[in-house]
């Protein structure tokens, strides 16, 4: 991905006349379609995670508790700005909170806008929000320190006299795919390819591998249907099963399905299937942007963990893509310990919470910025204080 030039800054709001208007209908919304995409063309840093079709699957996970805000900001009859928006339905009845349309999957998001609308387009968003009385907390995820919303949202959010905190919200870690396989390999750490090795040894020993990629070369809508249920076959027998989030949940299995069918039609899709002996033990689903590889899920059966079918299809799907023209594969957000055994490079992300001037607004920033953080500071120090003296001579 490139490194984009900084947004401009701006010392006031808005500069020119942009109407902003909500939209919270989901038929609104799927007709924004074609203005939407033009818009996230435009924006820096360009992402697959700003385009409509990553909205519109991630909105039929969200849907079932949520409503749609989406801000839109028009100048005359075309659309310059876009602040995916949904209001939670599933918090405190007396706390409304407004936030980024995003999942678990989400890997980035921002506020959609051209570098030279930026300035007008975030402003006049700020100055919709500090005008509107129905919200009491606003919270913006996995937003990149050089996106629009860091540089230019949050200090318009700030004069508009609205709480803002600002934190770390992880990194996007990724592997470079510049020079060759054998290259790359030969960096990692000598046990970990050892363990690939006895990885590959015992899935032989159990059967013929047969590893399928399957895509818009060799993928209709109709073969599509029976490759998810595969996919989501293996997400059930998973680990993942446990939290919740597993693709044959109904909110995960409405989100892949619908990504699925709009990345084939775009040629952005790669679902990798492992088999042995003719069974399907583990799957990775990516999308493919431009010149990167996102990698959303990948999933192996549990039942299978010490024969590590999962270790193998990465193995064989990394070298693949080293041979290709892409120039990053992302593994996604999360400090997790099999990606810091592959790489240590990764893109911040931050985190934006802000807090309205209505009563409730100004409850929950006393609690979430204040008290919260003197308690966790006090129980830290308590415990401390206890190490110290159970770990101190006795006198």
């Amino acid at each position: 991905m490139k490194n984009d030039p900084p947004y401009p800054s701006a010392s006031g709001d808005v500069l020119r006349t942009l109407e902003v208007v909500e939209v919270c209908q989901e038929s609104d919304f799927l007709a924004l379609e074609q203005d939407w995409n033009v818009v996230a063309r435009g924006s820096r840093p360009a992402s697959v995670f700003l385009r409509h079709e990553w909205f519109a699957a991630a909105w039929a996970w969200r849907k079932t508790s949520a409503q749609l805000h989406i801000l839109v900001a028009r100048q005359g009859s075309h659309v310059v700005g876009v602040l995916p928006l949904i209001r939670r339905s599933d918090t405190s009845p007396r706390l409304v909170e407004y936030q980024m349309l995003t999942i678990p999957d989400s890997q980035v998001c921002d506020v959609l806008c051209a570098p030279a609308d930026a300035v007008e387009v975030t402003g006049a968003f700020a100055a919709k929000l500090g005008d509107d009385p129905r919200w009491d907390k606003l919270s913006l995820d996995f937003l990149p320190p050089n996106g629009p919303g860091i540089g230019l949202l949050v200090p318009a959010l700030r004069r508009r006299d609205l709480g803002v905190a600002e934190r770390d919200c992880g990194r996007n870690f990724f592997i470079s795919l510049s020079g060759t396989w054998n290259e790359y390999y030969g960096t990692r750490s000598r046990r970990l390819r050892k363990a690939m090795n006895l990885a590959s040894n015992r899935l032989h020993k159990v059967g013929d591998i047969e590893i399928e990629r399957i895509g818009a070369s060799n993928c209709d809508p109709s073969r599509l249907h029976a490759v998810l249920d595969a996919a989501i076959d293996i997400s059930a027998r998973s680990w993942k099963r446990s939290t919740g989030n597993s693709l044959e949940q109904p909110g995960p299995q409405a989100f892949i399905r619908c990504l699925s069918q709009l990345a084939l039609e775009q040629d952005w899709l790669a679902i990798w299937l492992l088999r042995v002996g003719g069974q399907t033990l583990a799957m990775e689903y990516d999308l493919l942007f431009e010149d990167s590889v996102h990698a959303l899920r990948a999933d192996f059966d549990a039942a299978c963990v010490r024969t590590s079918p999962g270790t193998h299809l990465f193995r064989h799907l990394l070298e693949h893509f080293f041979a290709s023209d892409f120039k990053r594969y992302y593994m996604g957000r999360g400090q997790n310990a099999y990606k810091m055994r592959w790489s240590d490079q990764g893109e911040s992300l931050r985190q934006v919470v802000a807090y309205n001037r209505t009563p409730n607004g100004r409850i929950g920033w006393l609690r979430d910025e204040v008290v919260k953080p003197a308690l966790r500071w006090t129980r830290d120090t308590l415990l401390t204080n206890e190490k110290a003296a159970l770990l101190s001579p006795s006198k």
